[in-house]
């Protein structure tokens, strides 16, 4: 007889991991699966670091934000370790347009706390920043930087606790309803049953399991880069707060400080460039040289306090959809399957709220009442 579950959860990483904490606390009998082990490099989640801002620069993100610092809190609340580090938060862009008008906006309709800063103030108050010409600053005081690893282990920590069960080295094969029940093939030939099932495999959800996503669900590789203080005396995050640096092109980078010894240094990438057609045979393989002349090229402007040569770089996987923001659906061909991925580069931030929003899903609240903005429904119409 194969076994019974009540829910599934299906990949481990952020969203997977925020979905069995979520239905975990419910009191929801939930089994985890996932193809790898519990930390690995070939998704989205691993890491040391994330930001975690509110002032954002679309503003009808900002009341999912604040629910998802609360549950980032309450993580923290359950244990010892230290998940959250706050930085703040330093957006630096154009005078007048781009991202800092606009997460000043956010951040004043929305009560967040920030003040605005000119060339001159960023220099005095943070001065391993060089701003450029024509330039300013917002800087969120309650921003942080959240501990990637740490933070998505404690979620599967808690979720055992609450009951959940995990399996990792399994790999979802085939699904199908039988008998009123879905029944789940997996890789090492057992077959187990469940109620629901949630999809959160990342870049691979686009494929044989929901074959209607395959024009919404576009994965990308993105390089990230690892840079030394040249003085090692420097480094405290109180000088070098997490940041995003906008520049005259529209080009965006971010960064995080150093907040533990698993990423030395500063960690820089860019948001919305040196984007490639993901390809997993090449993942692994050594950053592209002119990725990595643009970026040294980058931090000698940019960061007079670093060196301008990484001292390491890897490649992260971003999973995109058309407008940039997240995706949640349940699977037209077969009903009680549940799914979300598409974090664009920028959802990690929200996964417990996010996490939430799925363990209701799997109750039966539609995702285009609770959240409209992130519903594959938003593509019916001219999308696709």
């Amino acid at each position: 007889m194969p076994q019974n579950f009540g829910t599934v959860v299906v990949g481990m990483g952020i969203m997977g991991s925020a979905s069995l904490w979520r239905l975990s606390q419910q009191g929801i009998g939930v089994l985890g699966l996932d193809s790898g082990a519990p930390i690995n490099l070939l998704g989205s989640s691993h890491g040391g670091s994330r930001i975690f801002r509110q002032a954002y620069w679309e503003g009808g993100y900002l009341p999912i934000l604040k629910r998802a610092d609360k549950g980032w809190r309450q993580l923290q609340a359950l244990t010892d370790r230290r998940l959250l580090n706050f930085t703040g938060g330093l957006f630096i862009g154009p005078v007048q347009s781009g991202v800092v008008p606009k997460s000043a906006a956010t951040a004043k309709a929305g009560g967040v706390a920030h003040r605005q800063m000119t060339a001159r103030q960023v220099a005095e108050d943070f001065p391993a920043f060089n701003l450029l010409s024509n330039r300013e600053a917002v800087f969120e005081e309650g921003a942080y930087t959240i501990a990637g690893d740490d933070v998505r282990l404690e979620m599967l920590n808690q979720a055992v606790l609450n009951g959940a069960q995990l399996r990792y080295g399994c790999r979802l094969e085939k699904i199908e309803r039988v008998a009123g029940r879905l029944s789940l093939q997996l890789s090492d030939g057992q077959t187990i049953e469940a109620d629901r099932v949630v999809l959160a495999t990342g870049a691979s959800l686009a494929g044989p399991l929901i074959p209607d996503l395959a024009d919404i669900v576009r994965p990308s590789s993105v390089p990230i880069y690892w840079f030394n203080y040249k003085h090692r005396q420097e480094q405290h995050f109180t000088d070098f707060p997490a940041f995003l640096y906008e520049l005259h092109d529209g080009r965006l980078l971010y960064g995080t400080p150093q907040i533990d010894r698993s990423e030395p240094g500063i960690k820089i990438g860019f948001h919305n460039h040196q984007q490639s057609e993901l390809d997993l045979a090449n993942q692994r393989l050594p950053v592209n040289k002119a990725f990595t002349d643009e970026m040294a090229e980058c931090v000698a402007s940019l960061f007079p306090r670093l060196l301008a040569q990484p001292y390491a770089s890897k490649k992260c996987i971003y999973t995109m959809s058309p407008d940039e923001s997240f995706l949640m659906g349940e699977s037209k061909e077969v009903p009680g399957v549940y799914y979300v991925s598409a974090c664009s580069g920028h959802g990690f931030k929200f996964a417990p709220e996010i996490g939430d929003y799925m363990a209701r899903a799997v109750q039966g609240e539609p995702f285009a009442e609770m959240a409209p903005m992130f519903a594959v429904e938003r593509f019916d119409k001219g999308a696709r």
